[in-house]
């Protein structure tokens, strides 16, 4: 087999198959299998997708999350490279075949590639990290939050990547279309089953350059990214908060020194007065305030 599609379902049914519509609709000149992984959906998604004899389902019965939900697919991933595909995306041309081909002729130090992913209406979508989350970039973010009209820095970045020139290297591709060669997988492990959702892709581009290889974007394959069309189901928008914020300090406590943590840890506390004016519920503050104060018993990535 070349290559292997892994989609993680949860909840998504209509949206997950308009995704594999379009893989079987647009691939074509490349051997691929689908295999999709249901993170225990309730919503008749066991009984569509268990009848599809052109995919591999398999049905979880807990919520694995992004990481662990494709850790799973893997296990029944028979080809030379991984392809993991968000289930809130369309492929418009044949970008299976646009991403073998590329890696295929492209340097083995190449361990994984994506593209420059587009919304609906042609515009561009944040596709990629061109550095990896360190103290500085961190505390933009943090700005964005706090006062979001005066600084946004994905404007900024959406706007550089039109000056790109592409095969284009960058620290990380996100997880929503991230093509990987088999062997760096089976040298650098899987995702880390700490990570529940968010940042797991970054951690996992971090031990890919330890070992020597890089990541990369090309712009020849063609997908529409539903970005965040996949979790607007969810009761709350405090998880869209609980989440890649707990992500992002399992990821720091696995890579910042602890003197950087301690950094780390301080800047975030600016946080706090536009946590407790924007959350109404006190229930709702207290989580977030959970996740700021906690303390991470996580395994380092890179031990000290």
């Amino acid at each position: 087999m070349q290559v292997s599609i892994i989609i993680i379902t949860y909840n998504t049914c209509q949206m997950t198959s308009k995704c594999i519509e379009s893989i079987f609709s647009k691939t074509h000149d490349v051997e691929f299998e689908v295999i999709l992984v249901d993170n225990a959906s309730s919503d008749g998604s066991k009984d569509f997708f268990e009848k599809d004899s052109r995919i591999k389902y398999i049905y979880s019965n807990e919520n694995l999350g992004f990481g662990r939900g494709n850790n799973l697919g893997y296990k029944y991933a028979t080809g030379n490279y991984i392809f993991l595909l968000n289930s809130d995306t369309i492929l418009l041309n044949n970008a299976v075949k646009e991403f073998y081909d590329f890696m295929q002729n492209a340097p083995q130090k190449i361990g994984c590639v994506g593209c420059v992913m587009q919304k609906n209406d042609g515009s561009r979508i944040h596709s990629y990290h061109t550095i990896y989350p360190c103290l500085s970039w961190i505390f933009k973010e943090i700005l964005c939050y706090i006062i979001p009209r005066i600084y946004n820095p994905y404007k900024k970045r959406d706007l550089n990547q039109q000056k790109n020139v592409y095969p284009l290297q960058v620290a990380v591709v996100t997880g929503a279309d991230l093509f990987i060669r088999r062997e760096v997988l089976e040298k650098c492990g899987l995702f880390d089953s700490d990570f529940f959702m968010y940042y797991e892709e970054t951690e996992l581009q971090y031990r890919f350059l330890k070992h020597g290889f890089q990541s990369y974007i090309i712009n020849t394959p063609k997908i529409i990214h539903l970005a965040g069309e996949s979790s607007k189901n969810q009761k709350h928008i405090l998880q869209k908060m609980q989440m890649p914020l707990k992500s992002r300090f399992i990821y720091a406590s696995k890579i910042f020194s602890p003197i950087q943590l301690i950094i780390f840890r301080f800047m975030h506390l600016l946080m706090i007065p536009r946590i407790l004016i924007s959350l109404t519920s006190w229930e709702n503050k207290k989580k977030i305030l959970k996740i700021l104060f906690a303390k991470y018993r996580v395994k380092r990535s890179f031990p000290d």
